[in-house]
């Protein structure tokens, strides 16, 4: 058995997979935006890529408090093999890096040397072989890359539905407009429950209940605040090093609820819930 299979069978709740939601492999993970996306629709994490320090000490951190349960984090996703999750995530996910294709960018697109990663991202959706993609990324893309995303996905036998959604459709005091793909493959999606089954009765599974605790976690404290571009978390003594990688990993992340809102919407346009 190879070491993902260990990790994961070891871990009782995967083999009681009726009582979890999607389970998802997030690339470009960054601090757990999407991740808490996930979270708030029920999902479960179960592997996590992502390159910078600051965002993979967040996400070990949440792990550590209990807001999220163990997974591994793999730290390039150029040298990450697919091929060890397949039959083990449901979902894909991944906002690949938006530098060549966002109005601050230099306009290179998906072949520019930062957002050319979406290959990367194809290669793994097609070695893990998802229920499920769900790709975040500027609304840019729509006018430099979205035909190459979309025909790579239609490639490999997904059905895709797309559109733009900003933290302001979510309530927040600001746009941070968004595009969002959700697609799912029509022969893998079959007999799947988009949502997490829960039992009979007036509690819920313990699984769905701890997911919903760990998304409150997250949340406390934030309040009428959270949508500012600082949480309010204590500083480190070096102050202004410590905002500036919050900083960074807060404009690269995703704002979860609106994660979770397209999420919702997308699979209702596309009759998959």
């Amino acid at each position: 058995m190879n070491t993902t299979r260990q990790w994961l069978v070891s871990d009782v709740d995967y083999q009681q997979r009726d009582a979890v939601g999607l389970r998802e492999l997030a690339l470009f993970a960054g601090a757990g935006g999407g991740i808490l996306g996930g979270l708030l629709l029920g999902w479960r994490t179960v592997c996590a890529v992502e390159r910078e320090p600051y965002p993979i000490a967040v996400l070990a951190a949440r792990q550590d408090d209990g807001c999220l349960h163990p997974f591994p984090i793999w730290d390039d996703v150029r040298t990450f093999d697919g091929t060890e999750w397949r039959g083990l995530v449901d979902v894909v996910s991944g906002g690949f890096p938006c530098g060549d294709i966002s109005c601050a960018g230099k306009g290179a697109g998906i072949t520019g040397e930062q957002s050319g990663l979406w290959v990367e991202m194809a290669r793994i959706i097609r070695e893990v072989r998802p229920r499920f993609v769900f790709v975040e990324n500027s609304p840019m893309l729509t006018s430099r890359g979205l035909g190459i995303v979309l025909g790579d996905l239609a490639g490999m036998g997904f059905d895709a539905e797309w559109g733009v959604l900003g933290a302001d459709d979510a309530g927040a005091p600001h746009h941070r407009k968004r595009i969002w793909i959700v697609a799912a493959h029509p022969d893998r999606r079959r007999h799947w429950r988009l949502q997490p089954r829960r039992r009979l009765g007036t509690g819920g599974s313990d699984t769905a209940r701890a997911q919903d605790d760990g998304a409150e976690r997250m949340l406390a404290g934030w309040g009428s605040r959270a949508w500012e571009s600082q949480p309010r978390v204590c500083r480190d003594s070096d102050g202004l090093a410590a905002r500036s990688h919050r900083l960074k990993a807060l404009g690269n992340g995703q704002a979860p609820a609106v994660a979770a809102l397209a999420w919702r919407l997308l699979t209702k346009r596309g009759g998959w819930r």
